[in-house]
């Protein structure tokens, strides 16, 4: 999620202390700015470049032992500031509430995040949920929240949670059996959508095809046959090179944030070489990929030359083997 939301989760949470929301109220700066530090990880972007912040984000900036670092930190210097009913500890677990709701929330989504050693992902939220947003300005405007509200609160987005479950769930079935009437080898994969909140895109992988699309369900609940839609489709070339390309550098770089990857295979006889143009299949936005990857090959299978494209094709990141 963005910044701005992983804040606005963070002063929210601090309701659940029992003080009022405010800027001059420990909890809530401990909280906030707790929630947001995670995502310090960007200044890999700064330091080196889009391929090193997309293989190292979420990762060990978003662990427990950086949690409780950056908690340490945003604590010590909130001591120096002169908040009035200031407690170290108090707020020193409000700050790691916070940034630990950071790493939660990521996890929720298609992109995932490293609590612990692996990136775990649920993929039932996008980068941008108004509901949890509008839960988070209620908690943060209504003053002084009571118990009840409180509960109600975490019981209604425990509940909505629970629901983006069910429904992506939903769609992985629906969508199995619509194309397992057609291919063999069928692998769904449903993500939340990158434009719509209330919409699933999918990755299916078969033994001869690829395809990219979005499933709505609400066309599905008035039975419109619409609610299916295939956004690209791309034929699957010989899967030998695939474990060739996994075992390469830049191929473990890019399965770290790739776990859906189409690769393409193009020949070059008149170089005597093999080229593997890898594609992540998770982000189509704007009739277009987001990232990709290429690897070149002499006619034995030995390196030749590798490329991260972070963003844009056009963008070139040499990987070295």
């Amino acid at each position: 999620m963005d910044p701005i939301t992983h804040g606005l989760v963070g002063v929210a949470l601090s309701a659940f202390s029992g003080s009022a929301v405010s800027m001059d109220n420990p909890l809530t700066m401990g909280a906030m700015l707790g929630a947001m530090s995670p995502d310090l990880d960007f200044v890999i972007r700064i330091f080196k470049d889009d391929a090193a912040y997309l293989e190292h984000h979420r990762g060990a900036s978003h662990t427990i032992p950086f949690l409780i670092g950056f908690s340490v930190v945003i604590t010590v210097l909130l001591s120096q500031m002169g908040l009035a009913s200031f407690n170290f500890l108090t707020t020193l677990i409000w700050t790691f509430i916070g940034a630990l709701s950071h790493t939660g929330l990521d996890i929720l989504n298609s992109y995932g995040a490293k609590l612990f050693r692996k990136k775990y992902k649920v993929n039932i939220l996008t980068l941008y949920d108004p509901v949890i947003t509008l839960v988070g300005i209620f908690l943060i405007f209504n003053g002084e929240n009571t118990p009840i509200q409180l509960f109600l609160s975490a019981t209604f987005v425990t509940g909505y949670l629970y629901f983006r479950h069910r429904s992506r769930l939903h769609a992985v079935n629906y969508l199995r059996g619509i194309f397992e009437r057609t291919y063999q080898k069928v692998e769904v994969f449903v993500m939340p959508s990158l434009k719509a909140f209330y919409k699933w895109d999918f990755v299916i992988h078969t033994a001869t095809q690829d395809m990219v699309g979005q499933f709505n369900p609400w066309f599905y609940l008035f039975k419109n046959e619409a609610c299916i839609s295939i956004k690209q489709t791309l034929q699957t070339d010989d899967q030998v090179y695939m474990e060739t390309f996994k075992a390469s550098a830049v191929g473990i770089i890019f399965a770290e944030f790739s776990p859906n990857v189409h690769l393409t295979v193009i020949k070059d006889e008149e170089n005597a070489q093999i080229i593997l143009k890898a594609t992540d299949l998770r982000y189509f936005f704007k009739e277009n990929f987001l990232h990709h990857a290429t690897l070149v090959l002499d006619e034995n299978l030995n390196y030749v030359s590798s490329f991260l494209h972070p963003y844009k094709l056009n963008k070139m990141i040499p990987v070295y083997q």
